[in-house]
C-alpha cells in the first residue's frame, strides 16, 4: 500500500509541473546591445560582413570557440537570410522570442556616371531600391551591405539617403506588471490532465482513509454476558 501511495504522489507532482513547448526551448535569440557588433562570415574576427543594427536581434543556431553561429533576417517575407557568426561577449541572450527580431528597412541607391560627353538624352543617373542589412567601414568610408536584384554586396553610404529607422524597444515592453492570481488552470494543463488529477486525488484520499481508519471494535463474550444481565 505504501508503494501505491508513493506512486500516486509522483504522478500528481509530474502532472502539476509546468509544460513548455519543446520548440520554444530550442529557439534562442540574442540582442545587439552595443554598437559595432559584426556578423562574421566565419568564426574569425577578420571576416566581418557588416555591423548589425543595434537594439535588434540575431537568431542563435549554435556555439563554437567564443562565437555564436547565427542567422539574420531569417523567416522574414521578402528577405534572404544571412548566416554567419557573432562574438558571444558582444551580444546578450534573451529568454523570449521577439516578435520583431530583425530590422526590415529599404534604402534608395543612386547611381551616377561622370561622363560629360554623353548626349543629353542619355540617362546618367538612376535610382533603385535595395534591402538594407547593415553598415561596413572600408578605410575612412562607410558602406551599406545590401541585397540588390537578388545579389548581396556593398554600396557607398554617400549614394544613399542618411539612415533613419526606429530602435527596437520590444525588450522594455515585455516587462509586464505582476497580475493578480487567477482561478484559471495554469497553461500546459489540458482538460484531460485536470480530470486525471481529480481522479487521482480522490483515489489518494480513499487510500489514506483505509490506511488510517480506526479498527472496528469486536464485541467480547464478557460484554455480551453483561448486556444480557442488565
Amino acid at each position: 500500500m505504501k508503494r501505491f501511495i508513493l506512486l500516486l504522489a509522483a504522478l500528481c507532482i509530474a502532472l502539476f509541473l509546468p509544460v513548455r513547448p519543446a520548440q520554444a526551448q530550442e529557439i534562442r535569440y540574442a540582442r545587439i546591445t552595443q554598437p559595432n557588433v559584426y556578423l562574421y562570415e566565419q568564426a574569425d574576427a577578420a571576416s566581418g560582413l557588416f555591423v548589425l543594427p543595434q537594439t535588434y536581434f540575431v537568431k542563435i543556431t549554435g556555439e563554437i570557440q567564443g562565437y555564436y553561429s547565427a542567422e539574420y533576417l531569417c523567416d522574414t517575407a521578402g528577405r534572404t537570410p544571412v548566416r554567419g557568426y557573432c562574438r558571444i561577449d558582444e551580444v546578450e541572450l534573451v529568454d523570449y522570442i521577439p516578435e520583431t527580431p530583425f530590422l526590415i528597412y529599404d534604402t534608395d541607391v543612386t547611381f551616377r556616371t561622370s561622363d560629360s560627353y554623353l548626349p543629353d538624352d542619355f540617362i546618367s543617373e538612376y535610382r533603385v531600391s535595395a534591402a538594407f542589412y547593415g553598415t561596413f567601414s572600408y578605410g575612412s568610408s562607410v558602406c551599406y551591405y545590401v541585397l540588390l536584384n537578388g545579389t548581396f554586396g556593398y554600396v557607398p553610404a554617400s549614394a544613399c539617403p542618411p539612415l533613419s529607422y526606429p530602435e527596437n524597444t520590444e525588450h522594455t515592453e515585455l516587462e509586464e506588471p505582476v497580475s493578480a492570481p487567477s482561478d484559471t488552470p495554469a497553461p500546459g494543463l489540458s482538460a484531460v490532465n485536470v480530470v486525471l488529477i481529480s481522479a487521482l486525488a480522490v483515489a489518494a484520499l480513499g487510500a489514506v482513509y483505509f490506511l488510517f481508519r480506526p479498527a472496528k471494535q469486536q464485541t467480547r463474550p464478557f460484554d455480551e454476558d453483561i448486556e444480557e444481565f442488565f
